[in-house]
């Protein structure tokens, strides 16, 4: 590490703001530099990446500072942390990077060209190629390939399960999904279903988010059960006990749409379009870009708070149920909230 980048960090704790109340939430702010564009957190560690120049920064989930990772970097995409190690994938050299959470540099996993998101499911790490359309499956107690899932066409949007993989054909207007299971294989194709960019999984069903149109899907097996069209550029949803809660990038509305049936429940105006949405306790946090808002929603009332926050704020991720943290790109912060 650069004696630049030490002094830095070693400065850190004292460049956390005072906390500041606010009448659900209090967070904090934490300076980073400049640049990172994606952010991720698993088993209690936070990763920081950003492509140029190569650096992928680790932290504990409460804000302290591990390392920067920058050896044997070339061009970082995503990372991801699990069971002590950070998953790095690096563009240009077609390969999936293990480092360790204090940056020090177990193995190059050779995959194939042009890797691009990195995911973990249990314990295996999934990481999707763009050169080759294809998913490789590292087992993360040997740190080899154990298993190559290759695709028509290109995509940035999967989901990895219990022996399968849901891979979204993104830029693909002849396909939908794709669901494999070793050599089986299940193409669905749902019509005028536009840019897949969300699928979700679980005991309230399973939901598929188009991007450009806005189509909201629920699913039964591949079969479509019901949809619903909502503002354009959809870009994300929540999923709530009997609701389904949708982001728009056109319209500054929050869409509730009835897990049961489709139908549209109601909408919350907000001041600005949004990309992102968590549940965060017994709100909805959702976050603006630009000009850099997030706005905690009551999801009964209606009533909502807006927090401003830095430059770009591209991306957040939740910690646990009291706790979430924004990632602003352009004016190098992480701001980190807790429940009153």
């Amino acid at each position: 590490m650069s004696l630049k980048i030490k002094c830095f960090f070693s400065l850190v704790c004292f460049l956390f703001c005072t906390c500041i109340l606010l009448a659900s939430f209090t967070y904090k702010v934490q300076s980073i530099p400049t640049g990172y564009m994606r952010i991720s957190f698993n088993d209690g560690i936070i990763c920081l990446v950003r492509s140029k120049p190569a650096s992928v920064l680790v932290f504990d989930q409460s804000g302290q500072f591990l390392s920067e990772i920058t050896f044997n970097l070339s061009y970082p995409v995503s990372a991801v942390h699990v069971a002590g190690m950070i998953y790095v994938s690096d563009y240009y050299r077609s390969s999936v990077m293990v480092y360790t959470i204090f940056g020090a540099f177990l193995k190059r996993i050779e995959v194939g060209k042009y890797p691009t998101m990195v995911k973990v499911f249990r314990e295996n790490v999934y990481v999707v190629c763009s050169g080759d359309s294809t998913v490789y499956r590292i087992n993360i107690w040997k740190n080899v390939v154990e298993e190559k899932l290759t695709f028509d066409s290109p995509t940035l949007y999967f989901e990895p399960f219990q022996d399968e993989v849901v891979y979204l054909y993104y830029y693909d207007t002849g396909k939908t999904l794709e669901i494999r299971q070793g050599l089986r294989r299940k193409v669905v194709n749902l019509q005028n279903l536009k840019n897949p960019v969300k699928y979700y999984r679980g005991d309230e069903g399973e939901y598929l988010l188009g991007y450009t149109d806005g189509i909201l899907v629920k699913l039964n097996e591949g079969k479509e059960v019901w949809r619903v069209n909502l503002p354009d550029f959809a870009r994300d949803f929540v999923v709530l006990n009997d609701s389904l809660v949708v982001t728009s990038l056109f319209e500054p509305v929050l869409s509730f749409v009835s897990t049961r049936d489709g139908k549209l429940i109601k909408q919350i105006k907000l001041p600005n379009p949004t990309h992102k949405i968590l549940s965060v306790a017994d709100k909805l946090v959702t976050l603006n870009h630009l000009p850099g808002e997030v706005y905690i929603v009551d999801p009964t009332t209606g009533n909502f708070e807006t927090i401003k926050v830095g430059e770009y704020a591209i991306e957040m991720v939740k910690i646990n149920d009291q706790t979430f943290v924004v990632l602003c790109c352009d004016s190098g912060e992480l701001f980190f909230f807790v429940k009153s």
